[in-house]
C-alpha cells in the first residue's frame, strides 16, 4: 500500500509540474514557474495564464464552422450574376468582427470572440478591418475568379498557422494584434470587483453590481 500511495503521489506531482510548465503567453512563449511577466514580450502574468491560450484541437472545428457561416452569410454567389455585389461582400468582411462584442454572426453562434492581445477586450472596428482584410480580398477574388490560386495558397498557410501555432493566431492576427478566444476564456479574463467578486468590464470605474470604486483586481 505504501508503494502504491508513493507512486500515486509522484504521478500527481509530475502532472502538476507539467501543468505549471504548460502555462504560455499569447505570444507563444512558455512561462517559467512563478513568473510575473513573460520573458519574451513582457506581458503581465495576469493576462497570460494558461486559460487564456486556446487549445487548437478543441477550437479549430468551431473556428472553421464559424468562418463558413461568415463567408456564406453575405451571399457571395450573387456576385456571379450581379458583379457590383462584390463590394457588399468585401464591406461585410471588413466590419463583421468589429461589433462591440468582437464577433460576427458565425463567431456568435460558436461562442468565439476576436480580442486585442494587449487588453483582451473586443478588438474594435479598426483592428477587425485590418484582420479581415486578407479574407475580404480573398472573397473578392473568388467572386471574380482573379488570382484564385494565390488566394488558395494563402488560405492553406493561414490554416497551418491556426493548427500549428499554440495560440491559434493567424498571420493577420499578428499584424492586427488580435487573437480568437472562446467565450469561457474571455469571461475568465475580465477583471473581478474587489468588493463583491463579480466580473466587470476592464474600463469600469465603479462596479455595476455593488458600486465599489476602482474595481480592477483580477
Amino acid at each position: 500500500m505504501g508503494m502504491v500511495r508513493s507512486t500515486l503521489m509522484n504521478t500527481t506531482a509530475a502532472r502538476l509540474a507539467r501543468m505549471r510548465e504548460s502555462a504560455g503567453c499569447e505570444c507563444g512563449a512558455r512561462l517559467p514557474n512563478g513568473a510575473s511577466f513573460c520573458p519574451a514580450c513582457g506581458a503581465a502574468a495576469h493576462t497570460i495564464q494558461s486559460s487564456a491560450v486556446i487549445s487548437r484541437a478543441a477550437t479549430v472545428a468551431r473556428r472553421f464552422l464559424a468562418e463558413v457561416i461568415d463567408r456564406l452569410l453575405p451571399l457571395p454567389f450573387i456576385a456571379y450574376v450581379f458583379p457590383p455585389w462584390v463590394f457588399a461582400v468585401v464591406a461585410y468582411h471588413l466590419i463583421c468582427d468589429g461589433a462591440p462584442s468582437g464577433r460576427g454572426p458565425g463567431k456568435w453562434i460558436f461562442r468565439l470572440r476576436v480580442v486585442s492581445v494587449s487588453s483582451k477586450q473586443p478588438c474594435g472596428i479598426c483592428r477587425a478591418a485590418l484582420r479581415r482584410l486578407p479574407t475580404a480580398i480573398g472573397q473578392a477574388a473568388y467572386c471574380t475568379w482573379v488570382l484564385v490560386p494565390f488566394v488558395l495558397a494563402y488560405e492553406l498557410v493561414s490554416l497551418a498557422f491556426v493548427w500549428l501555432n499554440p495560440t491559434g493566431r493567424r498571420i493577420e492576427d499578428y499584424i492586427a494584434g488580435t487573437q480568437v478566444i472562446g467565450e469561457g476564456q474571455y469571461q475568465k479574463l475580465r477583471p473581478v470587483c474587489a468588493g463583491c467578486g463579480e466580473r466587470v468590464p476592464v474600463s469600469t470605474r465603479y462596479c455595476p453590481h455593488c458600486g465599489t470604486r476602482g474595481c480592477s483586481q483580477f
